[in-house]
């Protein structure tokens, strides 16, 4: 995401060009407000894309409401990848001396008289602010369609298409120079994170010595060979999510008591300013969520719910930023849901990717991409330096990202490879772990039978987001960034059992009946716990980290690679030929559908944790 200097009269048009992988064009038209200064910034892709397919029904109503989220940029972020770099090297005097977010604040924060401009300027037009960040980089704010229109120097219109109506603002929001504000979520009032579909998944069932159906805790327990020594002791877990949770905890206690598992503490923290929790469309989900974690890490230490209003970017963003600030909160989350990466609208760009016959064919011009990645990337990128991390879900559109479901924006998900050669967001940032997605049978013994990667596991290249610093070098990376020289982020990075939507998953319970969690949204939380296994292991109190770099280092070591993961290359049995997402097939070692594998967390606490070897 991008700012440029925009000096604006109501008859000038500018086009900011930017560089960088964020990097998007084109201010049409902008002018300021009767009285308001003409020099400004502007953040250029912060506008719906594809408004003219939508019918424009006029201005919005003054006072619709609108919650928003306002990024400014921190001073040092290179500092901050050197600072993860160190705290995650072995060789380094910071290996493992990772920062508490009251410690990130003051060596990397937003100057105090800078935290103190934004917030002026913020309240300026009576919008009310809900709560700072801790490092001053993150500023939610509620209040009227007027308020943020006199704010941001734009307008506000109601759009209506296929039924659905909502807000968006008119023009790029612009302000005043020298606020660093980098990014506003929140503008209009479509934009927001996807769930998967959900399918019927067949109950168990045993062919000779092959089981199908659902597994159990204990199933998976023994086929990622889970020590029962180190089950989670000390270490919280966390779930993101939106609305009721009651339900949500009413059916983990039934879950825990048909498995026989301890009841684990649970927490619910919602971020300042969201009010309204009662919708219950994601029940289900956070179901998934919840039960996959403690049932691989039934002896956490507490089970935390991160959870806003609802899936719009700004509040996802909350969520994120609530768990990034919590000095006490667990070291671990999972996140399963997402939209399609942030795409740059650079016109030469964008010319190169609609000239894809296939991608041609599909309405991607009016939605692809989202414009949270900037705000979202700056609060991972702290979690990784306070030792934190973020297990995503990497999708269930195979190779392809949810395209939209309106043709101006939001995602549609679900069990359908769309084509469009770009990676689902939150799993394509740098700090996250993106988990997919395999297909598991076992002989109903604990022992692995058979496993392969899922047809629709989300995998495959970022275009625009270099491959990080503990991605370098990872044979199996060979996808080029249209925007930088040398291969772009990779996704997923690890897997587990997701099932096929058919006849594999994993045993839930929901709405107090037995039920089956399945796709990549069961694989990231499933993680989640296991990691919490290996940091119970970790002789260092604040853990391993970010756990990339380790999951990393292990997987490149060929001493280590095979005692910490099984290498996901089965055939795919309803085809006989290699697994594939569509575009990449599993290979030896990592790749673009299951990354690493699946864990052997036994080996993995050695390779680790230097524990049990």
């Amino acid at each position: 995401m991008s700012a440029r200097r925009l000096r604006s009269t109501a008859a000038s048009a500018a086009v900011l060009l930017a560089t960088g992988t964020g990097a998007v064009v084109a201010v049409v038209g902008q002018s300021a407000p009767a009285g308001a200064a003409t020099t400004g910034w502007a953040i250029t892709q912060n506008v719906l894309p594809g408004l003219a397919a939508a019918t424009d029904l006029g201005p919005a109503p003054a006072a619709t409401p609108l919650d928003l989220v306002v990024s400014v940029s921190r001073p040092d972020p290179a500092g901050e990848r050197a600072a993860i770099a160190a705290e995650h090297d072995p060789a380094n005097a910071q290996y493992r001396h990772f920062l508490s977010p009251e410690q990130f604040a003051a060596r990397f924060g937003v100057p105090t008289t800078d935290r103190q401009a934004v917030s002026a300027y913020l309240t300026g037009t009576g919008m009310r602010l809900d709560a700072v960040s801790t490092a001053g980089d993150q500023y939610s704010l509620s209040g009227t369609a007027a308020q943020a229109a006199a704010l941001f120097r734009t307008g506000f219109h109601s759009y209506a298409f296929d039924g659905r109506q909502f807000v968006a603002n008119t023009t790029v929001p612009s302000f005043p120079y020298g606020l660093h504000i980098s990014n506003i979520l929140g503008l209009n009032t479509l934009q927001r994170y996807s769930l998967p579909a959900r399918s019927a998944t067949a109950q168990d069932t045993c062919l000779g010595s092959t089981c199908l159906g659902v597994t159990s805790p204990q199933d998976l327990w023994g086929v990622y060979r889970q020590p029962a020594a180190y089950a989670g002791q000390g270490r919280g877990v966390a779930v993101f999510g939106e609305g009721q949770t009651t339900g949500v905890i009413n059916d983990l206690r039934l879950f825990e008591a048909a498995h026989g598992l301890p009841q684990v503490a649970v927490t619910v923290k919602h971020p300042a300013g969201d009010t309204d929790f009662t919708d219950d469309s994601g029940h289900e989900e956070w179901n998934i969520d919840t039960q996959a974690s403690t049932g691989m890490a039934p002896d956490a230490s507490g089970l935390t719910m991160y959870f806003g209003s609802d899936l719009s970017d700004a509040d996802v963003a909350r969520v994120f930023s609530q768990f990034t600030d919590d000095p006490g909160g667990p070291m671990q989350a999972s996140a399963s849901y997402g939209e399609c990466e942030t795409v740059p609208v650079v016109s030469p760009l964008v010319g190169q990717l609609l000239s894809n016959a296939t991608i041609a064919s599909l309405p991607i011009s009016i939605g692809l991409g989202n414009n949270s990645d900037a705000t979202l990337s700056a609060i991972t990128r702290q979690a990784a330096a306070e030792g934190r991390t973020v297990f995503v879900s990497s999708g269930d559109t195979g190779s392809s990202c949810p395209v939209v479901a309106l043709p101006v924006v939001g995602a549609g998900n679900g069990l359908l490879n769309q084509a469009v050669p770009v990676t689902n967001s939150p799993a394509s940032l740098p700090y996250v772990v993106a988990v997919g997605g395999t297909v598991l049978y076992t002989d109903g013994q604990g022992h692995r039978v058979r496993e392969y990667g899922w047809a629709f596991s989300g995998g495959g290249s970022s275009l625009f987001t270099p491959a990080p610093d503990y991605q370098v070098g990872t044979a199996g990376l060979v996808v080029p960034c249209v925007t930088t020289l040398g291969p772009c982020r990779g996704v997923p990075d690890v897997s587990a059992q997701s099932g096929d939507a058919l006849s594999n998953g994993y045993d839930i319970v929901s709405n107090g009946a037995a039920a089956v969690g399945a796709g990549t949204s069961l694989s990231a939380p499933l993680w989640q716990g296991m990691w919490a296994r290996i940091q119970s292991a970790s002789p260092a109190v604040g853990g391993n980290g970010f756990a990339n770099y380790a999951l990393y280092r292990v997987g490149k070591n060929p001493a280590t690679y095979g005692t910490s993961f099984f290498d996901v290359s089965s055939t795919d049995l309803t085809t006989g030929l290699p697994a594939t997402n569509g575009l990449y097939a599993t290979v030896p070692g990592w790749d673009y559908v299951t990354g690493w594998g699946t864990p052997r967390v036994g080996g993995m606490i050695c390779s680790i944790d230097a524990v049990g070897c």
